[in-house]
């Protein structure tokens, strides 16, 4: 009967504070909100040399605290969240470094395919951008699992770059356009 008790105590005032701030937000949505917001991904391995953890540690106290804004922007009404996770730079790691930040991948994309996920919580469509094809193959085959996952979500769209560079894009840019025929010039 106690644990009863302290059961119906908890989802009480866990929805108290959750009734208090949807309101809080309601209030500051006063203002414009943005459509679009980016978060870059950057100085995980310095934060968590700072605190004396491990790099895997970094990586994982950044993936909660980007998730943590993710909901934020989620409750305001943001309609895209641009994520950018993991450069084509970052296959200059350490094999051990690369291996580890690719699990990683793969065990958060699998999170997210889960029924209960804050992303199926908020009607998010996810889409991997980027040259997919350098992904390790389960990784790739999950992100393809989420992104067809939730295709049928309207409600925002989180867009997630990986294995990306500017100059990888122009040229992959480029190979569809000269199949159509489309001639180049150069510029002066």
């Amino acid at each position: 009967m106690l644990k009863t008790i302290d059961g119906l105590a908890r989802r009480l005032v866990g929805s108290s504070f959750l009734y208090m701030r949807r309101f809080l937000f309601r209030i500051l949505s006063v203002g414009p909100i943005p459509n679009h917001i980016a978060f870059i991904l950057d100085g995980n391995r310095r934060y968590a040399k700072q605190r004396n953890m491990t790099e895997g540690t970094g990586y994982r106290a950044g993936f909660l605290a980007v998730m943590s804004m993710l909901k934020y922007c989620y409750e305001l009404g943001v309609k895209y969240m641009t994520v950018y996770a993991f450069s084509i730079e970052n296959f200059k790691r350490s094999q051990e470094e690369v291996q580890y930040l690719m699990d990683l991948m793969l065990e958060k994309i699998k999170g997210l395919l889960k029924q209960e996920s804050v992303v199926n919580e908020n009607g998010v469509r996810i889409h991997f951008v980027g040259n997919l094809k350098l992904l390790d193959k389960p990784v790739r085959v999950a992100a393809e699992k989420a992104m067809h996952a939730t295709s049928n979500n309207t409600k925002s769209n989180l867009l997630i770059c990986v294995t990306y560079t500017s100059t990888d894009e122009i040229v992959h840019a480029e190979h569809p356009a000269k199949r159509n025929g489309t001639k180049f010039r150069k510029l002066a």
